[in-house]
């Protein structure tokens, strides 16, 4: 009894080391292991196209094209030189954003801008400023100015205008750029817009849709006389004598109870800078990435 009672259980204990076994080799024939694959994205996003900018009162708007088709781009990075070769980063903004308004500039100075994108792996673009730059020059700008006719006694401080000063003066002030007459006594009465002792030249560019639509002084063109016929709707542009330019555009005329003409304008502070405002556009330079700041 004690001999087949020992047998048995060395017979238990044998299945029971098998089973055991069994179990590791069905495990061990089962484990599976897994690859992980990193795909490392060393591909930066396309160059911004389309760069333009768009002239203001100490204020320059930028504008681009949008990227599509690129899932992980991340966003835009603004750039801006006075020189146009070393250019520093002003702004970044969302891969949704397609304009930039730039209000720390100061009128009279040339600025030049391009854009950079970049994606969520930290991949960056070549700047647009290596292919194509934007520039612009902001300058002074009025709207609702007034301006009397020189003939009227009660107005006659404020019958001519100063844009270096961006004030109504006397028309026969030595600052004095352009004056207003309102003739009464031809067939049919009419305004005249009449150079004032600072101005040189004047132009009518003829009816425009808007202010903006006037962005350089014309090379050629000039009017033979001191004094062109005042329009409503029409815009004009001037130069002085110290070689500004400015446009003037006329959003009223009236003759009572007191002839007045109502006008828009824009003034050129850098000397002999023809912009007036920049339409979109942009201009060819050499390729040289110089950016400064990161």
């Amino acid at each position: 009894m004690k001999t087949r009672n020992s047998s048995k259980t060395a017979n238990g204990s044998l299945a029971f080391l098998l089973l055991i076994l069994s179990v590791f080799l069905i495990m061990a024939c089962d484990e599976r292991s897994t690859t992980y694959i990193v795909d490392d994205d060393n591909t930066p996003p396309p160059v911004p196209t389309g760069v333009t900018t768009t002239t203001g009162d100490e204020t320059v708007w930028i504008d681009w094209q949008p990227i599509i088709g690129i899932p992980d781009l991340d966003g835009f990075k603004v750039w801006r030189s006075i020189d146009n070769s070393e250019f520093f980063r002003i702004a970044t903004v969302g891969a949704n954003v397609t304009t930039y308004e730039d209000n720390t500039v100061t009128n009279g100075i040339t600025y030049y801008y391009g854009i950079s994108s970049f994606d969520r792996s930290g991949n960056e673009s070549d700047a647009s400023f290596n292919y194509e730059t934007a520039f612009d020059t902001p300058r002074p700008e009025g709207f609702n100015e007034v301006i009397y006719d020189f003939h009227d006694p009660a107005h006659i401080d404020s019958s001519g205008f100063d844009f270096s000063r961006y004030e109504p003066v006397y028309y026969d002030a030595s600052s004095c750029d352009m004056f207003l007459e309102y003739d009464a006594t031809i067939p049919i009465p009419a305004f005249f817009i009449w150079l004032g002792y600072n101005g040189r030249f004047i132009q009518d560019m003829g009816y425009t849709d808007s202010f903006d639509d006037i962005t350089f002084a014309p090379n050629t063109g000039w009017s033979l006389y001191d004094y062109v016929e005042a329009i409503e709707g029409h815009t004009y542009v001037i130069q002085t004598w110290d070689d500004h330019y400015i446009k003037v555009r006329v959003t009223l005329l009236d003759d009572y109870p007191d002839p007045l003409m109502v006008f828009d304008w824009g003034y050129q502070i850098d000397p002999g800078n023809r912009e007036l405002k920049i339409e979109p556009g942009t201009k060819v330079v050499s390729s040289s990435d110089s950016r400064g700041a990161q």
